[in-house]
């Protein structure tokens, strides 16, 4: 019964906060705008499923950059929004358009659409996002393409690594553990728990070229496996300390 209590405040809460940003977005300064909605929705649905964020490493932080981070759950997504002091943009595909009022509000709030079904558009796509990061932009990607509940990292696609070489930006590698708890892999269930995310020190890649790209892989997918450390991929309780929540 929990559970679907969870879940219907989850969708009460995506229709309010997705709602407020259709209105919002058109007429408000965006940024700003998206942040102040964002964190409110995803303070609100960690809140209403006893979900706690905690993060190390967020003086690593520099702007622009390309946040890079690995995927086990939905709520990597909300843990990263929760604990980002930085104003952020998402690459994301363009499927998720088509959620009502998540999807409407993703592309009300100028994300990076990329679609992965047409190679050309997709290359167009992520030069135009190297331009908005030379520009100052923050991107946030999720380089395994999907979800991962495996506890291994999944191969890395290459479209973030073309981003981060032609916008010549560092990029910080980000270890996100315990979400996979939250919701566990093949169960509609949404736990309580605790989400930590430990971001990295930052990986230059200024003069890098394309050449490049299979050694930059290598070294973001070392520095997020190294971000875990023991037991970090499914903390017990209790075990972490250091919260840095924030909305």
């Amino acid at each position: 019964m929990i559970y679907v209590v969870r879940y219907a405040l989850v969708a009460l809460i995506t229709v309010f906060w997705g709602t407020v940003g259709l209105i919002l977005f058109p007429i408000a300064r965006r940024g700003r705008c998206v942040m102040f909605v964002a964190r409110s929705w995803i303070a609100w649905m960690l809140a209403a499923c006893s979900i706690r964020v905690e993060a190390d490493g967020l003086e690593h932080l520099s702007q622009p950059v390309v946040i890079m981070s690995n995927h086990q759950s939905v709520f990597d997504i909300a843990a990263l929004v929760h604990v980002l002091p930085i104003e952020w943009k998402f690459i994301a595909k363009k499927e998720l358009l088509w959620i009502p009022f998540f999807g409407w509000a993703l592309a009300a709030a100028d994300q990076v659409i990329i679609d992965r079904s047409d190679r050309e558009k997709s290359v167009r796509s992520l030069r135009r996002a190297a331009e908005r990061v030379r520009r100052g932009a923050n991107v946030i990607v999720f380089p395994e393409g999907t979800r991962n509940a495996d506890g291994d990292l999944r191969e890395f696609k290459s479209g973030g690594f073309h981003l981060a070489i032609q916008a010549g930006v560092p990029v910080i590698p980000v270890a996100v553990s315990g979400s996979s708890k939250i919701t566990p892999k093949h169960s509609l269930r949404i736990e309580s728990g605790r989400i930590r995310v430990h971001f990295g020190r930052p990986i230059p890649t200024a003069g890098l070229t394309e050449a490049d790209r299979g050694a930059l892989k290598a070294q973001v997918r070392e520095a997020i496996l190294a971000g875990f450390g023991p037991e970090r991929l499914h903390p017990p309780d209790g075990s972490l300390t250091a919260t840095a929540g924030r909305c």
